[in-house]
């Protein structure tokens, strides 16, 4: 069973590996270069120029000849080879460091969602042809307070990105504000720390998520990234730019996520791992096809269902908070975009529009403006190399770098071997 994470929103510790001491070093292993040059033994350098050995003559030197050691330069041959080498392993490191040191204030429990290229299911979603992540959990209040709290426009209010509902609604707002524009502050309300953040609509959630992108900093922007919104708060929603690196998932992302199984290749009717209906329960959350909905309640603590998750071994993809995509619909519902997965507030009989064999029905779709107390998301990212892929070829080029180190300076010490 997959444990629950704990709240998100905790700042990253300092980074292990220093960038500036390590391409330092590299700047080292130059100047050891440059240091046999200018301390070559006395006698090379007083030492008369050669006569050009000629073919079938002697040489007037005598003995063994003794040929200057040829020393690495920086335009051609293997100097050039190892400049590259020493630029692409400082690129290398300056790229590890500022994965660690530019990590977001806020971070997600994320699952792999791999078998690129699969087939659609019934509904005519859930084909994707690459590897993706999406957060185990629905978006929480600790995290969304913590964009609130560190970026500029949440000092402001700017867009109005913080909803009064979330303050006033007892049963499923969690964040209070207080202060005033320019310098407002957030803070979760007790007991709603894990409950996921209700109140928000379609066009601030990709301001989270532009932010998030950027680095999750104060000065991250929130209008450019993975969508350009440029002061965007109403009409259509905003398609997704080519190369986002976090986003929204779309409906075929987020119907692979919920329903598919990678083991068979095929799609379970819910998004609880199952093909017989779920239970809709607040009391006993401890079944295997249980979930938030079709009963007197409000939200619950993402991660409640224990042991109710999709096949990818997903939270809450069933009810609790229906869930944003980021792509339109067509028709009359152009310019909106699909809630998916129902919500604590849908009914028994409604949600069974939310399996793998039915499209999203037309009262699924939302206005970007639209926010509720039944309405949330979760952030889907690209996939990313393992820390211990980074590593290994980290090592591996700080290796080689060694290896090339070591022949220059055995190199340098053949002269004075031969008493040149």
């Amino acid at each position: 069973m997959k444990s629950k994470c704990p709240p998100s929103g905790t700042k990253p510790k300092e980074p292990l590996v220093n960038a500036t001491a390590m391409i330092n070093g590299f700047e080292d292993m130059d100047a050891d270069g440059c240091d046999a040059k200018n301390h070559e033994p006395m006698q090379r350098k007083q030492r008369r120029a050669e006569p050009r050995r000629k073919a079938g003559g002697s040489h007037s030197g005598g003995g063994m000849q003794c040929r200057r050691n040829k020393h690495f330069s920086w335009g051609s041959g293997q100097g050039a080879r190892l400049a590259d080498l020493r630029a692409f392993a400082s690129g290398l490191v300056i790229l590890l460091c500022g994965m660690v040191a530019s990590a977001s204030a806020v971070t997600f429990d994320m699952t792999e969602i791999g078998n690129p290229g699969n087939a659609n299911a019934l509904s005519g979603l859930g084909a994707v042809n690459t590897t993706f992540r999406i957060s185990t959990y629905e978006t929480n209040n600790t995290q969304f307070a913590e964009f609130l709290n560190t970026s500029t426009i949440g000092k402001s209010n700017q867009y109005s990105i913080y909803d009064a509902n979330m303050g006033s609604n007892a049963q499923n707002g969690g964040i209070t504000q207080s202060g005033s524009a320019g310098s407002y502050s957030y803070a979760v309300k007790s007991g709603f720390e894990d409950k996921p953040v209700t109140w928000v609509n379609w066009f601030t959630a990709a301001r989270f998520v532009n932010w998030y992108a950027n680095g999750g900093k104060d000065v991250s922007s929130t209008e450019t990234g993975s969508y350009t919104l440029d002061g965007k708060t109403t009409g259509d929603i905003v398609a997704r730019n080519a190369g986002a690196t976090a986003f929204l998932p779309n409906t075929n992302e987020w119907t692979k996520a919920a329903y598919y199984t990678a083991g068979t290749s095929t799609y379970t009717v819910w998004p609880t791992g199952q093909d017989t209906k779920p239970t809709g329960t607040v009391t006993d959350m401890t079944g295997n096809n249980v979930a938030n909905f079709g009963v007197i309640g409000n939200v619950q603590q993402v991660g409640s269902y224990a042991n109710t998750t999709s096949s990818y071994g997903l939270f809450d993809m069933l009810g609790n908070v229906n869930e944003m995509t980021d792509n339109q619909g067509t028709g009359a519902n152009a310019g909106k975009y699909a809630a998916m997965g129902g919500g604590w507030g849908n009914s028994t009989t409604n949600i069974n529009a939310f399996t793998s064999n039915l499209a999203p029905v037309d009262g699924s779709y939302r206005l970007g403006t639209a926010a509720s107390s039944s309405l949330g998301f979760r952030v889907a990212t690209v996939a990313v190399p393992e820390p211990s892929t980074y590593a290994l070829a980290g090592m591996g080029m700080l290796g080689m770098m060694g290896m090339h180190l070591a022949k220059r300076r055995r190199l340098a010490a053949v002269p004075m071997i031969l008493g040149c």
